[in-house]
Formats: structure tokens, sequence, C-alpha cells
């Protein structure tokens, strides 16, 4: 019997309404020195309610919506996350110091898991997305690679997962996704295939985790399904569904895929609906927005075609990218709500 795919998301989230943007990322980043100055950052009533609180209601909103295994919300805009911290304490060009490496929503999570643990007894599965070498080189250098340059950048997120990660019987790191959105888009020179394969495997080399590599386009998958841990590649099926490869690349190189069943890029749906016809003004509302997530049928649709192509090679099911513009949260949490309710009325079935 094959098993069914799991559920889980990918990345961004909406910050609720009442936190200003400016606020959440100067106690960000005081948070973030915190903990690296090992002070108690829930003592600290900016932090709290600025960054921490915020975070914890998003990530509230997940659980409740069904997601089964959660991306940590990220509020922080995935390049500034990773990049701010490597570029100030930086040892070598692009290499960051130990010591200062960290994913501060992990650290969160850690207090969180606890009382969710002693409430429910039970284990919260996480997934961790980090913002890959080659995407984070190509945002702060442009699209002329230096190998050394972008080895370092994979040293770097290295260290940064593995000091962020601390699996306990009340949270278990289940996921890390490398997120790599331009890959397959962009032309990159002065680099080679095994240099962009050599970043993939330093990247995550020594997690024990399910690696996945998030990537928007498979027009070259060719490249990361050969690097050796990576595990599961990413379908953006839901928005694009010429977006897929035969299964048997994926059972040659022994890998499995994300199959992303519910369309996240707003604008783009924002776009068909005003060539339909329907006011902009409309659309900007509460319901108008709730309106723009894909019904069940299609999610469904999608849901089964994932289930008939790829059959055992489709190891975990999502919407497609992340929720940033799903504004107000209580939309993000709806289209999460609404693929969960699809995954079990399937999974039920089967």
């Amino acid at each position: 019997m094959i098993e069914f795919p799991k559920f889980d998301d990918v990345g961004s989230f909406p910050l609720p309404d009442y936190i200003d943007i400016d606020k959440f990322k100067q106690f960000y980043w005081a948070g973030y020195k915190g903990i690296v100055n090992n002070a108690d950052i829930f003592e600290n009533r900016g932090i709290y309610n600025y960054f921490i609180h915020p975070f914890l209601q998003s990530f509230q909103l997940k659980l409740n919506a069904g997601v089964e295994i959660i991306n940590y919300p990220q509020h922080m805009d995935m390049y500034t996350q990773f990049l701010k911290p490597i570029e100030d304490y930086e040892t070598e060009p692009s290499l960051i110091d130990p010591q200062k490496a960290i994913i501060p929503e992990l650290f969160i999570l850690e207090s969180f898991a606890k009382n969710y643990y002693e409430r429910t007894g039970n284990t919260l599965e996480i997934k961790v997305c980090i913002t890959g070498p080659i995407e984070l080189y190509i945002k702060k250098h442009g699209f002329t690679l230096y190998p050394d340059i972008v080895m370092n950048i994979a040293k770097s997120l290295n260290t940064i997962l593995k000091k962020s990660m601390n699996n306990t019987k009340y949270l278990q790191y289940s996921i890390i996704s490398i997120d790599e959105p331009s890959f397959g888009y962009v032309d990159m020179y002065n680099i080679e295939e095994d240099a962009l394969i050599k970043a993939f495997d330093k990247t995550v080399e020594g997690i024990d985790a399910t690696i996945q590599i998030h990537l928007h386009t498979l027009k070259k998958y060719d490249t990361p399904i050969q690097a050796k841990n990576i595990d599961v590649l990413t379908c953006e099926y839901a928005s694009d569904h010429s977006n897929i490869i035969p299964k048997k690349d994926l059972e040659q190189h022994d890998k499995f895929i994300r199959v992303g069943i519910t369309r996240t890029n707003i604008n783009s749906i924002m776009a068909e609906k005003l060539d339909a016809g329907t006011p902009y003004d409309e659309l900007k509302t509460y319901e108008g927005t709730m309106s723009l997530i894909d019904s069940e049928e299609f999610i469904k649709k999608n849901l089964l075609f994932a289930l008939k192509h790829y059959e055992d090679r489709v190891k975990f099911i999502g919407p497609d990218c992340g929720l940033k513009g799903w504004n107000p949260p209580q939309v993000a949490h709806e289209l999460l709500r609404r693929t969960y309710q699809v995954i079990k009325e399937v999974r039920n079935t089967i």
C-alpha cells in the first residue's frame, strides 16, 4: 500500500495587521542579538510584543489549519534573514562566525513546543526553509558566480542550521528545505554544474532530516536531482500544470517529489479575476481576498493528478509557495485549512 503524502507548507506568512513591519524588523534583530548574548528575550517587552507574540500567533494559525509538518512562519524577508547575519558576523568573505549563527524563530519554538507537548502529549513536526546558496549569491553579487564564495555561503547556511536545530521529545525538525526560486529561470556564469551540486550538498551536509529543494520551475531539475544529500524536489504544479517531471527520473536517482496543489501566486490570481470583470475595489475587501483562494474542487483535481502521475514518489503536498501576500493572516489560514480539508477527504477515501 502506498503511503499517503504528508501535508507541509512553505516559508513566508503575513504579519498580523496590528504589527508595524519596521517595528517587527527592529525587534527581530534585537531578539537575534539577545539570543546570541544568552539574554532572556521573553522578558523584553518590545521583543515579545513585536516579534515573539506575532510569530507564535502565526504558528498557531498554521497549527489550527491542519498543517502536519509546519514551516516556521517567516515574517522576515528571505534574503535579509540570512544575508544580514552572514555579513554582520563574517570571519571570512560570506563565512559566518559559528557563535553568531542562529535562526531565532527556532529558539522561540522550543518554548512553545514544550508547553504544547505538556498540554497535548503531541510532538510538533517542524519544517525549516532556508534561502539557498545560489539564491543568496545572486541577490548579493549577481549572475557571475565564483564557486569559492558560493561554497562559503553554503557552509554558513550549514552552520546556521546545525546551531539552530535541537530535536527533543517536544519537537522534531523533520524537513529542511533549500529555497532556490530563481534556479531554472536565470542564466548563471562562471560556474560548472558540479560546483552547484556541491553547494547544495554542503548546505545540508550532516543534517538528520528529509531534505527538500524548493524550486519554482523544474526546467533544470536535472542538476539538483544529482545531489546526494537532497531527497525531495518540489513541483509548483498548482500554478503551472506543465511543471512536472517523469516519475522514472525520480526512480533512477532514488528521489521523491513535493507537489503544490493550491495556488499561492496571489497577484496572478487577482489579475485573472480583474480580466474576468471583477472590480478591483471588490477584490481589495476581506471577502474579495477570500474569493481568490482556490476551490476545493480545483485543489482536489491537482492532488489526484499528483497521486496518479507520481504514485509512490510523491512524498509531500501543500500550497505552491509561501503566503506572505495573503493578508490578513486569517485569509492565509483559510487557504491552508481548505487545502487540509481536501487532503483529509482524499486520504479517507484511499
